[in-house]
């Protein structure tokens, strides 16, 4: 149920982040199609959120006040917009190996399967 909420969200998010291009001509900045897709996993195991988009599986260690609130719609929403910022602010993101994701929890591994997993805090 909640995976169906969150896929109804990523989906409800990807079209309204869509734009489409004008067909005349203009000295201002161009408009390409925008093409954005996020999928979230919570291991409540290890207390990381996933994120993947279509390169990479990005890493979010919970705090201890953000482990409370991922259970709300509001903790949840406020965690993922947070991990969307530090993914768009292309921070120092620590590279994951395969076997220390396994080691995190196996549902991380599957989540993220042949994707480049980053941690990015």
């Amino acid at each position: 149920m909640h995976r169906l909420f969150v896929l109804a969200c990523l989906l409800s998010v990807a079209v309204a982040m869509t734009t489409h291009g004008h067909g005349h001509h203009h000295t201002g900045p161009t408009h390409h199609p925008i093409n954005e897709a996020f999928s979230f996993h919570y291991d409540a195991h290890s207390h990381t959120m996933a994120v993947k988009t279509h390169r990479h599986c990005y890493l979010y260690a919970l705090s201890s006040a953000e482990q409370t609130s991922v259970h709300s719609s509001t903790g949840l929403h406020s965690i993922e917009k947070t991990m969307i910022d530090l993914i768009d602010a292309h921070g120092n993101h620590v590279a994951v190996s395969t076997s220390d994701l396994t080691a995190m929890g196996h549902g991380l591994a599957h989540f993220c399967d042949k994707l480049s997993a980053l941690r990015i805090n």
